[in-house]
Parts: structure tokens; C-alpha cells; sequence
């Protein structure tokens, strides 16, 4: 009875990570008795514990000969596995179950054998029959949530993770895990405070400060996230997911430069990452290095075969030769995006249209954005000369596609549900320059039935859009949109008249001056309202493709490292230095000259828009009698 009791006090040591004292404990008893089971046993889990399975199965064995104690199998049962003797791992753990059904090690260990065998149902199923013999218990619940974490059933594990938080709330690693589970399914908003809590108590931790900096970068908390990561870099400089984060905090910011060096100790730290390498190029095309980019792409794609990082790749570099104004090669290129993301259900099925004639129709559909819809809307009439067209369109934008005059075309039908049962063939909109071959923007002016430019010559004031923001969704809108303060001086601008554009009318009556609110509707509205302005000033949103295609002066702030569209290779710099579009030729496009964090890279911008409303504003009091 002693020397069992020494075995019972070893493994305590042991699973209090006092290995070294566990084993002197057991070797002591071993010492006086060779052949004591229990103590055999326990050096059989010491040694799991230093990852010596080999050892371990031939102690465990042993025990097993000496005495067939349930849970002696459960420990050469795992053992096995380990070693990669699965179904001899089965075989051992069948017995501890037969013997002991109630013990829920037994079937935790089952569910492990059963998971590597790909046997993921009746994995589950043995790791619920555990919870059932001990539903108090919290890490019955949280093995079983980290196991559907691991197979792709995030809500369920969701679910059974936050049941196993509330049988101990202070638990850190319940924490933790509940909040990696809803991290991973998209719910960084929901994760952040369970790691915040986790980091609170662990402020020395690397990972839990870094698991903390990824949820805030995912919620646009970006300089809390910078600092939480910086911190836990510093702690684990050698923690290249972290270095990466960091990286893409800095880029998020504006500051390309810092962006860059987080970024290049990732991929030094973690090489030939994909993923990583990925991210590395990104910020040396938004910095205008775009050999290096392009190198980098070349390199993720050749070592990741067919994989979705090699697709993304692929997509990049052809974003870069479309910014360069390579179209040909670009276009072809940019189709690798339909390997990361889905068509519609509307063209679910149906084969990719290649270009070619025919008499049946085709359907064409949205990508991506309402401002990609409008800029590449032009290709449909091409389009429609080869095929009949059913063009599919979000709700929002059909009512005012449907007033252009490429609705009227006798070949083009514009579909009012996802049912489209007559295509026989479908294409995104974004792929027609490349299936019709059509290489170089060009500029397009659609005749829009309803609308009609206002006769503001005759009045005194200047009437002027403003769209500040894009969408918040985006990662890096932080770059993109305009703190409203910049736009005060303004206001300070005499006879000019201001009218919102921007969809959150709470933020035009906060604004720094008086503005005329949008009013709430679909893009057929919007452009009514804008059809009556004199100039629109706005950032990269779909207010720019709008204003361009309505014909209107449009002055275009665009971020450093801006998007392709706006690049050289969609511009003209004419000879008195004004940048215009080739997609809109009355879209100017004023750039940050450099890039920055903050406010400071708008500030040129601003100067610039002023001179120009002043210089409008001038001219149309001279105008006026």
C-alpha cells in the first residue's frame, strides 16, 4: 500500500511538470520492487510525457503483463499511436472500454484513434459519450471543442466550448481556446475580449499578447494591436506569424516602410511560407517596388502547385501588370481569382464562356464591388455584338443599369433573380476584357434615361459632393478614407455649396460645416443627386466610378500604393501635370505623394483640391451676372 502511494504522489509530480522528481520516485520504487505494475505504469507515462513513445509502450506492455489495470491500456493505447500503431492503439484502448465503459479517458483515447483514422463522426460521437460520464467536467468540453475547431465545425464548436466556459469562467485556457475557436470562424469582434483577458493575466506571454494583436488587427483596432504585438515580438522576436501581423498592422497604418522590415524577419524566420511570402510582396507593390513583388509572386507560385496561395499569386502579379498598364498579360493573369472566390448561384454549373459567338445566351454577372460593377459594365455592349447577354446585377445597382442605354440593346436582358434557367455559358464581368481580348482601358459615357445634368451655371454657389470614407470592411480602409477634419478649410471657401454623398447621414450632421444630406435609396437615387453637382470630391469608392460614368468633374484623392485603376497604367499625365483616367476622362486623380501614417500624406492632397474648388469657384462668380 506505500509504494502505491509513492506512485500516486509521482504522478501528481508529474502532471505538475515536476518530471525529474516523479521519475526518482518511481525509479526508488522500482528499485524495491522490479516488478510493481502501478510504478511500471507510471515511468510508461513519464516517458509520454518526454515524448519517448518507444519507451513508453514497452513500460506500458509490461504493466499491461503484470496487471491489466483499464487505465494501463488507455496509457499503451496512446502510447501506440504515437508510435503510429493505430490499429494495434485501438485494439489497446477497445479492452480499457470493455473493461471500464464509464471511465472517460477510455473514450477520449478512443475518439484520438478514431480521428486518425479519419473516422471523424464516430470520433465525435466517443468524445460526447465522455461529457455524457462526466458532464461537470470542463475538460471534457474543451477537448471536444478543440476537436471540432480542427475539422472545420466552428459554430458547433463554438457552441461546446462556451458550455465549458461557464463551468469555470476563470479558466485561462478555456479563454483562450473559446476565443481561437471564434477567431477562426470569423468572429474576432466576439474573440478579442477573451483574449484580452487571457494577455491581462499572462502579460509576459508571447503567444497570448500575440493571439491578443491578431483579434485587435482583425478589428480595426490597428495602433492598440501594433503596441500588443510589438510587445509580444519583442518577448519572441523569433515568432514569424507574430513579425507578420506586426507587419500588416504597420501596413494597415500607413507605414510601408516598418511594414516592410516586419515583414522580411517573417519570411527570413519562416522560408519559402507561402502565405508569408505573399504578404512580404504586397507591401513592396504598394511601395512601387514591384520587381521585387513580382519575384516574390513568381516564387509562391512555382513552389505552391495548385494550391490557393499559388492562385493568389498569380492574381497579384497581375494586378501588378495591370497597374503597369501590361494589360494583355495582366487580364490573363487576374482570371486566377475565380480559384479564391465562388461565382454566384445564379452561374453555379454553368461552363465558363470563352468568347466566342453564339446564339444562345450567356450570362454575365457582378464581381466584387459596385464600383467594379460600374467600371466594367462598359464591356457589356462588346459583349452583347457576340452573344445574346443576361446580365445579372446586385439589387442595388440593377434599377439604375437598367435606365442606361445598353439595357435597351436588343440583346440584353437584364435578369431580376439568381434563376437565369436559358444560359448556357457564364462570365464574370471583371473576365470580359480578357475573353473578348480587348487589352487597353477605354472611356465610356453611357446615355442614362432620367437623368439630366443641372443648369448650375446659372447660380452663384459652386455645388460640390463629398465622399470621405469607403467601407470599413475593407482592411486597409484606414489608408484609404479621409478624416473628416481634413476637409474643414473647406468650408471656409466662399459661395460654394456642399452635398453629401456618403451613405451614413449621421456623420454628414456631424460634419465640420453645413452639407446637404443623401438621401437613403439605391445608386439610381445617388446619381440623380450627384447629376445636379459641379465637381465631385471623393476617395476610392464607388462615388468615383459614378461621378465618372455621369461625365461629372471628379477629383479622385487616392492613397500611396493606390489601387491598379488608378495607377500609371490607367492615367494620363497631361502636359500641364494634371493625372487623369483613361477609364473616366473626367476623373483627376491626385495622389499621396508619399506615404504615412495619419493625416499628414493628405495634407498635399487638400492643398491641391482647394486651389482647384477656389479657382471654380472664381470663375463662376465671373460667370454669373
Amino acid at each position: 500500500m506505500q509504494m502505491d502511494t509513492q506512485v500516486e504522489s509521482a504522478l501528481v509530480l508529474l502532471a505538475q511538470g515536476n518530471a525529474e522528481q516523479a521519475l526518482r520516485v518511481l525509479q526508488n520504487c522500482l528499485q524495491q520492487n522490479p516488478y510493481h505494475a502501478g510504478a511500471l505504469h507510471g515511468l510508461a507515462c513519464v516517458a509520454r510525457a518526454g515524448g519517448d513513445n518507444r519507451a513508453a509502450v514497452a513500460l506500458a506492455a509490461k504493466a499491461v503483463q503484470l496487471q491489466a489495470e483499464p487505465h494501463f491500456h488507455i496509457t499503451l493505447g496512446l502510447a501506440l499511436l504515437a508510435e503510429g500503431q493505430v490499429e494495434a492503439a485501438r485494439a489497446a484502448i477497445h479492452v480499457a472500454i470493455l473493461e471500464s465503459p464509464r471511465d472517460p479517458r477510455a473514450h477520449d483515447a478512443m475518439a484520438s484513434v478514431l480521428e486518425a483514422q479519419q473516422r471523424i463522426a464516430e470520433a465525435e460521437r466517443a468524445l460526447r459519450t465522455a461529457i455524457r460520464l462526466r458532464p461537470l467536467e470542463q475538460e471534457r468540453h474543451l477537448a471536444l471543442a478543440a476537436f471540432l475547431s480542427r475539422h472545420g465545425l466552428l459554430e458547433k464548436a463554438i457552441e461546446v466550448s462556451g458550455k465549458a466556459l461557464q463551468l469555470d469562467t476563470q479558466n485561462l485556457f478555456a479563454q483562450n481556446l473559446h476565443g481561437m475557436i471564434l477567431h477562426g470562424a470569423g468572429k474576432a469582434a466576439e474573440a478579442e475580449p477573451y483574449f484580452r483577458v487571457v494577455a491581462a493575466k499572462l502579460p509576459t506571454s508571447a503567444p497570448a499578447l500575440a493571439n491578443h494583436g491578431a483579434a485587435l488587427f482583425a478589428t480595426r483596432s490597428y495602433e492598440e494591436a501594433r503596441d500588443v504585438l510589438a510587445k509580444s515580438a519583442q518577448l519572441e522576436p523569433k515568432a514569424a506569424e507574430t513579425r507578420s501581423n506586426l507587419g500588416l498592422v504597420q501596413m494597415a497604418l500607413g507605414r510601408l516602410q516598418e511594414a516592410a522590415q516586419e515583414l522580411q524577419a517573417a519570411c527570413v524566420l519562416q522560408q519559402n511560407d507561402a502565405r508569408l511570402m505573399l504578404n512580404y510582396a504586397t507591401v513592396f507593390a504598394d511601395l512601387g517596388e514591384r520587381r521585387q513583388a513580382e519575384a516574390l509572386f513568381c516564387k509562391v507560385e512555382k513552389q505552391a502547385g495548385n494550391s490557393t496561395d499559388a492562385a493568389r499569386a498569380r492574381m497579384n502579379r497581375g494586378v501588378l501588370y495591370l497597374a503597369e498598364g501590361r494589360f494583355a498579360k495582366g487580364w490573363e493573369l487576374f482570371e486566377a481569382r475565380q480559384l479564391l472566390v465562388a461565382p454566384p448561384a445564379c452561374a453555379a454549373g454553368l461552363p465558363q464562356w470563352d468568347g466566342a459567338p453564339q446564339e444562345k445566351p450567356v450570362l454575365l454577372y457582378a464581381e466584387q464591388g459596385l464600383g467594379d460593377v460600374l467600371q466594367f459594365l462598359r464591356y457589356v455592349v462588346p459583349a452583347a455584338q457576340r452573344v445574346p447577354v443576361l446580365l445579372y446585377v446586385p439589387q442595388s445597382i440593377r434599377s439604375f443599369v437598367q435606365q442606361m442605354d445598353l439595357a435597351r440593346l436588343p440583346h440584353v436582358t437584364i435578369c431580376t433573380s439568381q434563376h437565369v434557367p436559358k444560359a448556357v455559358a457564364a462570365c464574370g464581368l471583371m473576365s470580359l476584357p480578357d475573353v473578348l481580348g480587348m487589352e487597353a482601358p477605354f472611356a465610356w459615357q453611357p446615355d442614362i434615361a432620367g437623368i439630366q445634368k443641372s443648369a448650375s451655371n446659372k447660380k452663384a454657389a459652386l455645388n460640390v459632393g463629398l465622399c470621405w470614407a469607403g467601407s470599413s470592411t475593407y482592411q486597409f480602409d484606414r489608408r484609404r478614407s479621409i478624416n473628416p477634419q481634413m476637409l474643414a478649410p473647406l468650408g471656409r471657401l466662399n459661395t460654394v455649396e456642399f452635398q453629401s454623398l456618403q451613405k451614413n447621414n449621421e456623420e454628414a450632421q456631424q460634419f465640420l460645416f453645413p452639407m446637404a444630406e443623401l438621401p437613403q435609396g439605391d445608386v439610381l437615387k445617388t446619381s440623380r443627386v450627384m447629376a445636379g453637382l459641379d465637381v465631385v470630391i471623393t476617395v476610392d469608392t464607388m462615388i468615383a466610378h459614378l461621378g465618372g460614368l455621369l461625365g461629372l468633374p471628379v477629383l479622385l484623392l487616392d492613397r500611396f500604393g493606390g489601387d491598379w485603376r488608378w495607377a500609371e497604367g490607367s492615367t494620363i499625365t497631361q502636359p500641364d501635370g494634371e493625372v487623369h483616367s483613361l477609364w473616366y476622362p473626367s476623373v483627376r486623380v491626385i495622389r499621396q505623394p508619399q506615404a504615412g501614417e495619419g493625416d499628414a500624406p493628405w495634407q498635399p492632397c487638400i492643398v491641391t483640391v482647394l486651389q482647384i474648388l477656389q479657382k471654380m469657384a472664381e470663375k463662376r462668380t465671373d460667370m454669373v451676372p
